[in-house]
């Protein structure tokens, strides 16, 4: 499973001045994909979007996710 850390995602993406539009959109995620990440809707991460916002966030997958 992969969870995840939803305050370092949003910290991360506001350090790199994103919106949630503008992440979801290089991740190729649809914005609310992302806001039920960001909010913790989403309490589980299908493997390819972790990676796509870990890749754009240019940090590895554990820095924003806990991977079990």
């Amino acid at each position: 499973m992969i969870i995840p850390k939803k305050e370092e995602i949003r910290q991360r993406r506001e350090a790199m001045g994103l919106t949630k539009c503008g992440l979801s959109r290089k991740a190729g995620l649809s914005t609310s994909a992302l806001y039920r990440i960001e909010s913790g809707e989403s309490g589980y991460v299908h493997p390819i979007r972790a990676r796509a916002i870990a890749t754009v966030l240019g940090c590895e997958l554990e820095e924003i996710f806990t991977v079990r």
